[in-house]
C-alpha cells in the first residue's frame, strides 16, 4: 500500500520511522524546451529530542522570476489539511517572509516503481537506516505552480517522484535522475549512490538504481558491488557496474542552478545539501560485444549530501525541521 501523505494519513509509515525519523515525498521535474525545473518536497521530521514537525518545500528555476533559484519552505507543527502528497499528485502551499508558494500538480507515468535497494530485504534491515524508493521513476508532471504570486506553466514537464524513510540520513549520498537523452528520448536514469558510517568507519561508496533503456530495465550496483565514486557539491565521476555492464557517468552543473540547503536529521545535527534540479548528464554504457553506447541529457537532477561541511558552501537560512 503507497502512503499518501496528508492530514488524514501522514502517519502511515509510524512503524518505519519508530520513536525518531523522517519522511519524505518529492517531486523533481524539468521543463523538455526550456531551462525550467522545480523541485518540491514534503517531510515530516520526529527528532530524537524535541517536537514532531512537517515541512513543505518548494524550488523552482525559472528565468522569467528573476531569480535562480526560488527557495521556498514554511515549517508546520502537522500538515495543513489541504495538503497531499503522493505518486499521483502534489498539493500546498508555503509561505516564507515576503515569499510565497503554491502548487496542485498531477503526476502520470506508466513505468512500475523503482526499490533500488538490493538484495531486497535491505528495506526490513536495520542498515542501511534511509530507504529510497522512486514511485514514479518516469512521469510527466502537469498543473498549477505559482512563486509570488507569479505562474509558472508546468505542462508536461518529464519528472519523477520519490519517497524516502528512516531513522538517520546518510553519511554522505548522491541523488541523480535524468531523462531526455537525445539519442534516447524514452530512456531514463535513476541512481542513488551512499556511504554509511558504522561506528568510527565509512563504507565505500555504493551504488543502487537502474537505466531504463529500449524497453529494459537495467539494474546498477547492489550491496557488495564496488564503484568507483569522485562525487563533489559541483561534480561527479562515477563507475557503475551490473552484470555485463558498465556504466560510466559524468555530471556538470552551473552555479547559479545549484541550491544549498541543510537537512536535520533525527539523530541530532545536521547534514549540508546541494541541489540542482537543472543539470547535465553524459553517460558511456560498455558491454561485451556491443558497440559503446553515449548518450547526454541536459534534463537531470543531482543532489549531494554529507555530514561533513562543504568548504565555500553556506546553506540558505531556512526554518528548521
Amino acid at each position: 500500500m503507497t502512503l499518501i501523505m496528508s492530514s488524514r494519513c501522514a502517519g502511515g509509515h509510524d512503524g518505519q520511522m519508530g520513536a525518531f525519523g523522517y519522511e519524505s515525498w518529492f517531486v523533481s521535474a524539468r521543463d523538455p524546451v526550456s531551462p525550467r525545473a522545480l523541485w518540491i518536497r514534503h517531510t515530516r521530521h520526529r527528532p530524537r529530542q524535541g517536537p514532531e514537525s512537517a515541512a513543505l518545500w518548494c524550488t523552482v528555476i525559472d528565468p522569467d522570476l528573476g531569480q535562480r533559484p526560488a527557495v521556498i519552505k514554511q515549517v508546520f507543527s502537522a500538515f495543513p489539511a489541504e495538503a497531499n502528497a503522493g505518486p499521483g499528485q502534489f498539493r500546498g502551499q508555503a509561505a516564507m517572509g515576503e515569499h510565497s508558494a503554491r502548487w496542485d500538480l498531477a503526476i502520470t507515468g506508466e513505468q512500475p516503481p523503482l526499490r533500488p535497494l538490493r538484495p531486497p530485504v535491505l528495506y526490513r534491515a536495520p542498515l542501511p537506516r534511509t530507504k529510497p524508493e522512486a514511485v514514479v521513476p518516469d512521469g510527466q508532471v502537469t498543473g498549477l505552480l505559482q512563486v509570488d504570486g507569479r505562474a509558472v506553466s508546468v505542462s508536461g514537464w518529464r519528472g519523477t517522484a520519490g519517497h524516502n524513510w528512516g531513522s538517520e540520513h546518510a553519511d554522505s549520498w548522491v541523488w541523480l535522475h535524468a531523462a531526455g537523452f537525445g539519442a534516447a528520448p524514452e530512456a531514463w536514469l535513476e541512481l542513488v549512490l551512499a556511504r554509511i558510517k558504522v561506528g568510527p568507519a565509512r563504507s565505500p561508496w555504493t551504488a543502487m538504481g537502474a537505466l531504463s533503456l529500449s524497453g529494459e530495465r537495467i539494474s546498477l550496483g547492489g550491496l557488495g558491488r564496488r564503484s568507483r565514486v569522485d562525487a563533489r557539491p559541483d561534480h561527479l565521476a562515477a563507475d557503475v557496474y551490473a552484470p555485463g555492464t558498465r556504466l560510466r557517468l559524468s555530471v556538470t552543473l552551473a552555479e547559479d542552478d545549484r541550491v544549498a540547503v541543510a537537512y536535520a536529521d533525527p539523530r541530532g545535527a545536521t547534514r549540508t545539501v546541494t541541489h540542482a534540479p537543472l543539470a547535465s548528464v553524459e553517460l558511456i554504457m560498455q558491454r561485451p560485444g556491443d558497440r559503446e553506447l553515449t548518450l547526454s541529457s541536459r534534463h537531470a537532477a543531482y543532489e549531494y549530501g554529507a555530514r561533513q561541511p562543504m568548504p565555500g558552501i553556506l546553506p540558505r537560512s531556512l526554518p528548521e525541521g
